[in-house]
């Protein structure tokens, strides 16, 4: 499962300082930055964050800030992110036993910080991961009306004729504008939807079985049968081992 990281830090150069050193640790890892609160809180809410990096101090023109702990406060209210690791960035020594007992941080460093000691704190941080929701919904604007439709009721999604058709798993199609398949998979932060050719993305949980020779799909409960993109089957043959 690939891992995201949510770096929340607001000098540009220490936040891409330490993008530098996640992507040491594991140069797969999807880094999301923020330079304030909002932003962050924003990110957080659309992606499933497996590990924070968290600079107390956010607001360096307002005296005593601490709208990185207050941030946190508020991420800790979140059900799925009660437990997901946190690692605070801090030149503030007295807000540590805070930090520890009050919102359960795995550690801290402090400024200037050691590259070695963050990348040994995420390295650690990495080994848990936060639990993705299984009810994610989709929301597909068609002529004015909106459409909230969970993911887990998505059989696959295929772009034909300049438009996105959706095929349910109970049956029936939803066609939509066109989005590119890159689109789609970026509005919905879910682990079950894979991409298998240029122009469709099938939902994993629905899949009966995979054809690699003849490069097909066949998904659940259809006759229907997904095509394999050439410049897929190497990702499909990784995903499942073949």
């Amino acid at each position: 499962m690939k891992k995201t990281v949510l770096i929340i830090e607001d000098n540009k150069i220490q936040s891409e300082m330490l993008k530098k050193l996640v992507l040491e640790i594991n140069a797969g890892i999807t880094v999301y930055m923020a330079l304030d609160a909002r932003t962050a809180y924003k990110t957080l809410m659309e992606k499933t964050i497996d590990v924070f990096l968290v600079d107390i101090i956010l607001d360096t023109a307002k005296p005593g800030d601490t709208s990185g702990i207050r941030l946190v406060e508020r991420v800790r209210t979140i059900p799925k992110y009660m437990f997901t690791p946190v690692v605070f960035i801090t030149s503030l020594e007295d807000t540590t036993k805070y930090a520890y007992t009050d919102l359960h941080c795995l550690g801290y460093v402090e400024k200037p910080f050691s590259p070695e000691s963050v990348k040994q704190l995420v390295e650690k941080a990495l080994f848990f991961s936060t639990c993705k929701e299984k009810n994610d919904v989709y929301c597909f604007r068609k002529d004015g009306i909106l459409y909230p439709i969970k993911v887990k009721n998505i059989l696959f999604m295929e772009n034909r004729n300049h438009a996105v058709n959706i095929h349910m798993v109970e049956g029936g199609t939803l066609t939509i504008a066109y989005k590119t398949c890159k689109q789609l998979l970026s509005e919905v932060d879910t682990d079950c939807l894979m991409q298998c050719s240029r122009s469709a993305i099938v939902n994993k949980d629905h899949i009966l079985n995979v054809d690699i020779t003849n490069r097909f799909i066949t998904m659940k409960g259809t006759e229907e049968k997904v095509e394999i993109g050439i410049t897929y089957k190497k990702k499909i043959l990784a995903e499942y081992g073949l």
